[in-house]
């Protein structure tokens, strides 16, 4: 039976490989409250967003694409019954370190499709991706009328973070409200996995 000794060692330092592995790409987390809703409603804070997570609190919508190096990211369950809320500071949140916020935005209220994004998105935030050179840079969804969320992303220190509403001026054309994605950001012990803006600043430059 010695000659299957390698066979066992090899197959011990495949799974031990592996291991290795699901460790290297394990994402980090941040500290994230939800300080305050303009709604009053029940925002809960997500731990791992994939394919197949529902990401609602209000509605039984899934994600059906993402970008691959958003996959596991920490993200608020907003409400669907929030679609037409105005404000500059309609929800707050407080993390405990530099933080990277991505935005989920309806496509239906960009202009591509007629429509219309929010002042303080447009102002505040990096739309990252170009629908011709990233088709994969949106965030699928089995809210048929909807069909994808496009990406936008800003970075923000330590503290509290304000976001707008999804209907405030001159917002036009959307039909559902967003999702909000947050990372670690600059300052933090982030995988390269989590960092899809740099990936997306290198594809850029090759155009």
């Amino acid at each position: 039976m010695a000659h299957l000794r390698p066979v066992a060692v090899w197959l011990a330092c495949a799974a031990l490989f592996a291991l290795i592995g699901d460790v290297g790409v394990a994402r980090d987390k941040i500290g994230i409250e939800i300080v305050d809703v303009g709604s009053k409603l029940a925002y809960e804070v997500g731990d791992d967003l994939q394919v197949g997570t529902v990401y609602y609190i209000d509605r039984a919508y899934t994600i059906t694409m993402m970008p691959v190096e958003l996959e596991g990211i920490q993200w608020i369950m907003t409400a669907n019954d929030d679609k037409n809320s105005a404000g500059a500071e309609f929800l707050v949140i407080s993390v405990d370190g530099p933080a990277t916020v991505w935005i989920g935005h309806d496509s239906r209220g960009e202009e591509e499709r007629a429509g219309l994004p929010p002042q303080w998105l447009t102002d505040g935030y990096e739309r990252v991706f170009d629908p011709d050179d990233n088709p994969e840079g949106v965030l699928g969804s089995t809210d048929a009328n909807m069909g994808t969320f496009n990406l936008w992303k800003a970075d923000f220190d330590k503290g509290e973070i304000a976001i707008g509403g999804n209907a405030d001026a001159p917002a036009a054309g959307h039909g559902s409200n967003y999702v909000v994605l947050v990372e670690p950001g600059v300052g933090l012990s982030v995988d390269p996995a989590g960092k899809l803006g740099s990936t997306w600043a290198a594809l850029k430059s090759s155009h």
